[in-house]
């Protein structure tokens, strides 16, 4: 299976090129002999996976927010009418969207699609294989680099990705500030909800930078720590809200 990627205003090293321009877009062109569906061996779905993600891998970053795809099959017609070698579109795209996902992938997860298109076209007899085009859109603004990359628990069930090198002291300082902001606004808004009737979640809590812990799936376990494992980190360089405090006394604003 041949895979070729093509960034628009973006590249392996950033997700933009023009700044102040938040448009971007990955298109992954590959060809192969057979369709692979979501019944095919976990096996075959594993190398077309593989396959992707070879090339994929090589983006440094991965994107956060929402994006829209788009999935253009170029398929032999008469293949697709009278055999059953092709399967339901909707059948075949599970394998491909799986290949996106993950460390080695470009989103964290495919909950992040706020939009699905998928058409077919009768290919060129002349043309070897099946050829298929993934287009992604998205918000450069919303992404975040793989270096250094962990997902901290905010809530209850939900992470998020933070770029944070655990041995850095004034580091886990600024994100254990900006954790506990994070978990004060989900207090008040529990507060609001049970002292005043009124729904806030929206406006304090929803986020597209957090994401529930199943939704990590393709990310090294051990970057992905629990408030209690935080809390150890931070405890073992004697990080307190003291110290917090203290260091923000000493910014020159």
């Amino acid at each position: 299976m041949n895979v070729k990627i093509i960034n628009k205003n973006c590249d392996f090293e950033s997700p933009y090129l023009i700044e102040e321009f938040a448009d971007s877009s990955i298109e992954i062109d590959s060809n192969f002999k057979r369709i692979i569906t979501a019944q095919s061996k976990k096996q075959t779905q594993d190398i077309l996976i593989q396959d992707i993600q070879n090339e994929l891998r090589n983006f440094k970053w991965l994107i956060l927010g929402k994006v829209q795809v788009e999935i253009h099959w170029f398929i032999d017609a008469v293949e697709k009418q009278e055999t059953d070698k092709i399967g339901d579109l909707d059948n075949i795209t599970k394998p491909l969207l799986d290949s996106l996902t993950g460390h080695s992938g470009v989103l964290i997860d495919d909950s992040q699609i706020n939009s699905f298109h998928s058409t077919w076209t009768s290919k060129n007899g002349t043309i070897e294989g099946n050829i298929v085009k993934i287009i992604i859109n998205f918000n450069n603004d919303y992404s975040i680099m793989k270096e250094n990359l962990c997902f901290i628990q905010t809530g209850s069930a939900v992470y998020m990705p933070l770029n944070i090198d655990l041995d850095n002291e004034h580091q886990l300082q600024i994100m254990k500030f900006f954790i506990g902001i994070m978990k004060a606004k989900r207090i008040l808004s529990d507060s609001f909800k049970k002292n005043a009737n009124a729904n806030l979640e929206r406006l304090l809590i929803y986020s597209e930078y957090e994401f529930h812990r199943t939704r990590l799936v393709g990310f090294d376990k051990n970057r992905i720590l629990t408030s209690t494992a935080f809390e150890e980190i931070c405890n073992k360089k004697n990080i307190d809200i003291s110290s917090i405090l203290n260091t923000l006394k000493n910014i020159n604003l």
